[in-house]
């Protein structure tokens, strides 16, 4: 345990030296397999066999439909048909937020992209409009947790790779929990915007406007159901769903109406590189320092605590809860994924959970580090925005934390919350 704890001591000392994400994890890897006397051509090994699998593919195809998306103006024709769906609420574009994170959810799967996009918009609109700036950059920031619960998701499909359980039901069974944060969240909006005395003006609810708007955002409101109804009913497989998502993202800017520009199409694919350029050297850095911990037997022994010592599931289920909500607060949930993901299928098949409800209810914890610091990348693209320091933002972030905390215990005591959808569609 002493060498796992130095392991973690040096990791975390390049991570506040400023070094991106996945140098950390490379180079900390590199480090202690050297040490232990190993080529560095099993580091090579280890990152290419990290990264070379076909499931991997959905994860440039979903980043780019998301910078389409983005191009396009998807986004905006999102926030006016949540505005008059839910802009008159106490919240008003609190509201709003929530909602078109959870529309935007259901086309690209990534919460930085959420958090881009979204907050790019809301987080001034909100300012200009009386909000203050760290109650709309928790908002934004608790609602980009959304992306990567509501399908598709980019966090399944690498849960999905490393366990080799079924993506499409993994799909399927974040969806019920998602659309339940998404209300829980809405609640966190609507007792916050009371607790600060707000009494800002908001959009009148209108059943014309709510349809004539509805109509008007018709085109970027059909993304979503057609990627999810193409997985649904076995049109397409989930990776071919990005492409899909590609396919009617042009289409939609091209003929539909008519923002996007061949010469955007450049930008958009150097964005799209860069972007699953950073996630596959991580996923391919995680893939380094994990092969480290697995020579320790450090998953091993959290294994072992978990069946031999805890032995209750509630017990198990909060351990690893509190493990990887400590993991989170310094490594991004790519990593925690990979580190752990073959962990935890094992663990709830000794305990004898379905291994969608126990893989879609870690996902959702693992992804906690995304809106907590130090290295919350949600949280921090979020503060980028609003230019408020991240510190700033934790206490009202909290209520958001709870949420999803209280979606994971509703989920792991009512199990049909994350099967049901699957077990219907799929059978």
């Amino acid at each position: 345990m002493l060498m796992t704890f130095l392991i973690f001591i040096v990791l975390l000392a390049f991570i506040f030296l400023g070094f991106p994400i996945f140098m950390s994890l490379l180079i900390t890897g590199i480090i202690f397999l050297v040490a232990d006397g190993n080529s560095l051509n099993l580091t090579i090994i280890k990152m290419f066999g990290s990264i070379n699998s076909l499931s991997l593919l959905a994860i440039p195809f979903f980043v780019t439909a998301g910078n389409i998306i983005m191009h396009a103006q998807i986004t905006d024709k999102l926030v006016d048909f949540a505005n008059a769906a839910v802009g008159f609420l106490p919240g008003g574009l609190g509201h709003v937020n929530v909602l078109t994170s959870m529309i935007f959810g259901g086309i690209q799967g990534s919460g930085c992209a959420d958090a881009a996009a979204i907050g790019g918009m809301l987080i001034p609109a909100m300012e200009k409009q009386g909000y203050d700036t760290d109650y709309a950059v928790a908002v934004t920031a608790g609602s980009s947790m959304l992306s990567p619960i509501i399908p598709p998701s980019i966090a399944m499909i690498l849960y999905a790779y490393y366990t080799e359980v079924p993506i499409g039901r993994m799909f399927m069974g974040g969806l019920i929990p998602g659309i339940v944060l998404g209300i829980l969240q809405m609640g966190v909006v609507y007792a916050e915007y009371r607790i600060r005395g707000y009494d800002i003006p908001r959009t009148r609810f209108s059943i014309g406007n709510l349809f004539r708007t509805a109509w008007h955002s018709m085109g970027a409101l059909l993304m979503p159901f057609i990627i999810l109804s193409g997985i649904c009913f076995g049109f397409v497989t989930p990776t071919e769903s990005g492409v899909l998502a590609i396919v009617y993202g042009l289409f939609y800017g091209f003929v539909i109406n008519r923002s996007l520009k061949i010469r955007d199409i450049p930008d958009i694919l150097i964005e799209s590189s860069i972007t699953t350029s950073v996630v596959y050297m991580t996923i391919a850095g995680a893939g380094v320092l994990s092969n480290v911990l697995v020579r320790l037997h450090f998953q091993t022994e959290v294994q072992d605590f978990a069946i031999n010592v805890l032995r209750n599931p509630a017990l198990v289920v909060l351990f690893l809860c509190i493990v990887f909500i400590i993991l989170g607060m310094f490594l991004d949930p790519t990593v925690i994924i990979a580190m752990f993901a073959a962990s935890v299928l094992a663990i709830g098949n000794v305990f004898g959970f379905d291994p969608i409800h126990f893989g879609v209810l870690m996902i959702i914890i693992m992804q906690l580090g995304a809106i907590t610091p130090p290295v919350g990348t949600f949280l921090f693209i979020s503060c980028g925005v609003a230019h408020l320091p991240m510190e700033k933002v934790v206490k009202p972030l909290l209520p958001y934390i709870a949420t999803v905390v209280f979606v994971v215990a509703i989920g792991f005591v009512f199990p049909g919350m994350v099967t049901w959808l699957p077990d219907f569609i799929y059978g």
